[in-house]
């Protein structure tokens, strides 16, 4: 990893906006993230997971006040993917990365509250 300028920081989070990739770990490692994380193929995207964070942590609020915790204590700049800290769940029957771009669920309204417009015309489902 190169050395960043004075005055900058990293970014971190608890994971990103697309698949978290396994390209780099070997194919063992591979197999054994797979099979704890995205046991249903629907699960995987190219050569890794597409998830959302509450269900990684099977959902448990517990473990989710954990890792936010441990993100906002560490040094940098704490990065958040909406919907993360409401513990939004996956699609995994959208395709590609689709599953972990729905729409922000802000209420438990119809299309949780994203839209008005009825559910079909939305551009991904809630």
């Amino acid at each position: 990893t190169p050395p960043i300028p004075a005055g900058c920081q990293w970014g971190i989070f608890l994971r990103n906006h697309d698949e978290l990739t396994l390209e780099m770990v070997t194919d063992e490692d591979r197999d054994y993230m797979w099979s704890e994380y995205a046991h249903d193929p629907r699960m995987k995207a190219n050569i890794g997971i597409r998830r959302r964070l509450a269900p990684l942590l099977d959902n448990d609020i517990n473990r989710m006040e954990l890792f936010h915790a441990l993100l906002l204590s560490l040094p940098g700049s704490p990065v958040l993917y909406y919907g993360d800290e409401i513990g939004m769940g996956d699609n995994i029957w959208l395709g590609d990365r689709d599953g972990v771009r729905t729409p922000m669920q802000w209420t438990g309204d119809r299309n949780a509250g994203f839209s008005r417009v009825t559910p079909g015309r939305l551009a991904l489902p809630v």
